[in-house]
């Protein structure tokens, strides 16, 4: 052999060999290859398990024992050699299927269709593959039907009955198969108007920022609530009541959105900015004004917190003779602990704190604020 005609790449179908690769009992690729003095080959805990019950082989009945079985390791390093040049040829087939679009202008690759070639490709594969399988079982089949016929002398008639029905299972199941994943890919691949949106919803008033709040197309503005309020309760600065009525509630696109904003400006120039909306609380930002992964929600003035009423140090609300129950907390920059929740919001405002005991039954006017002489709203 030249060697020009050695460095010559042959291009086999996977088909044309797929059949010599497959475990005629497992129907699936062969792992530890096992050849028979009769010259088959089997995985090797296919046909120990076979030949443990039936004493022959499974493709040709000749007589069979576990002690005249060949381990070839070659042949397991040819299938290994076979299935990643048939993976690299499969990748490179729907890339190229996913490449054809004959809009040839288009130049750069959106975020959204690398992930739908992403998840589309390993969905193909494993379809394509799950076909194959369907196919290669009916082929086992009619094989078993045609040996059947040779040596039991079935009548052709029984054979070829049998074959038919086989067939048309295999076209029900097939047909199946496609009907119930076309009706799901319907249902589920959904359009950027109708998938839940990650958004921001910034509150200026009590300088709070909270990022990637999650929002779906049924959800109304009024469903943002809790989020807000475990985010004020979070910040020791529990919300105390809603101000339906009042307040401002704005929508800002991606591009729109800034660090701050000036809102009497904005709300002045309301009709000259298409990117902003004023928002409801029964208004559902997706469905009704398109809302964007990105976008942010601007809440001023629309409930009060512990923070916006008068502050009183617990030594001074003590009531001995009423169960008064507290949460305390501790100042990390002031190294003090036993602290109230009035003391934390005002005195020490700004200061890193955490919960220290909550809800607590004090039986004493407990708050180490003004032992500290810390205290700015002790009366006095």
């Amino acid at each position: 052999m030249s060697s020009n005609t050695a460095n010559e790449k042959l291009s086999i179908p996977y088909e044309a060999i797929e059949n010599h690769i497959l475990c005629s009992i497992c129907l699936s690729v062969i792992r530890g290859a096992v050849l028979t003095p009769c010259g088959h080959h089997y995985c090797s805990k296919c046909i120990t398990e076979w030949v443990g019950q039936k004493h022959s082989c499974p493709c040709c009945n000749s007589s069979l024992t576990t002690e005249q079985f060949y381990y070839n390791v070659q042949f397991d390093a040819l299938i290994d050699e076979i299935l990643i040049l048939r993976d690299k040829a499969e990748e490179n087939y729907y890339e190229k299927m996913f490449n054809s679009s004959p809009d040839v202008e288009i130049l750069t690759t959106s975020p959204f269709e690398a992930i739908l070639k992403r998840h589309f490709k390993a969905s193909l594969l494993y379809h394509q593959r799950y076909y194959e399988k369907l196919q290669q079982e009916l082929h086992q089949k009619l094989q078993c039907l045609e040996m059947g016929l040779s040596t039991n002398h079935q009548p052709m008639e029984d054979v070829e009955s049998v074959k038919e029905r086989l067939r048309e299972n295999l076209a029900q199941s097939e047909k199946l198969v496609t009907e119930a994943f076309d009706k799901f890919l319907t249902e589920h691949i959904p359009s950027l108007d109708i998938i839940p949106v990650s958004i921001s919803v910034y509150i200026p008033n009590k300088d709070l920022r909270i990022h990637d709040v999650i929002v779906k197309p049924t959800d109304a503005l009024s469903d943002l609530k809790p989020i807000i309020e475990l985010a004020m309760q979070e910040r020791c600065d529990d919300v105390i009541i809603w101000n339906d009525d009042t307040g401002v509630r704005l929508l800002f696109g991606p591009l729109s959105k800034t660090v701050t904003y000036d809102v009497p400006e904005v709300l002045n120039n309301l009709h000259n900015l298409d990117d902003v909306h004023s928002l409801l609380w029964d208004t559902r930002p997706i469905l009704q004004y398109k809302m964007r992964p990105g976008s942010e929600i601007v809440l001023q003035d629309v409930f009060k917190s512990q923070s916006d009423t008068p502050k009183r140090c617990f030594v001074n609300v003590f009531d001995e003779n009423t169960p008064q129950t507290v949460d305390y907390f501790s100042c990390n920059k002031c190294s003090v602990k036993w602290i109230c929740k009035s003391c934390i919001q005002i005195c020490h405002a700004g200061h890193s704190v955490t919960p220290f005991v909550m809800n607590h039954r004090p039986n004493w006017a407990c708050c180490y604020c003004p032992k500290r002489k810390l205290c700015r709203i002790q009366d006095k």
